[in-house]
């Protein structure tokens, strides 16, 4: 748990009875199965067909955004294979559009071998389409999506 979570536990217990429930029901009984919490939960958000599982998916997929390698990703999601890792991260377009923008800056820095303007387009244009065929590939999706 981080401490976020940690805090807001605490919280939740300090505004209840020692003995008293963490997660209850409206009418302050034990849920008979977390599944039946957790989909009712997602009901009164207006999420609709999101199971526990895509949980772990957000979780992956957000700590790969934030810079998290994935190996330790790996780790933390308990997959003997990275292959499995690499299928439940899902990099959001915003992410992916953000590391085109970051190659694009470099464009400003290319080698002065290319003799002309126009060389150094094409170069430039060449590798832009390289890095999104491998993004894609990467993700096993297009780009765009």
């Amino acid at each position: 748990m981080n401490d976020v979570l940690t805090t807001t536990l605490k919280v939740v217990r300090m505004n209840t009875l020692a003995d008293s429930l963490v997660f209850c029901s409206y009418k302050g009984t034990s849920y008979r199965t977390f599944h039946s919490a957790f989909t009712l939960a997602g009901c009164k958000a207006g999420l609709d067909n999101f199971t526990f599982h895509d949980l772990r998916h957000t979780f992956a997929s957000r700590l790969v955004m934030a810079g998290v390698d994935f190996p330790t990703v790996q780790e933390l999601m308990d997959h003997k294979d990275i292959t499995l890792t690499r299928r439940c991260t899902h990099l959001s377009s915003a992410h992916k559009q953000c590391a085109v923008r970051m190659f694009e800056r470099v464009g400003d820095n290319v080698p002065a071998m290319f003799t002309t303007d126009r060389a150094r387009d094409a170069a430039m244009l060449q590798t832009h389409l390289l890095f999104q065929s491998w993004a894609a590939s990467s993700t096993g999706r297009a780009t765009d999506s």
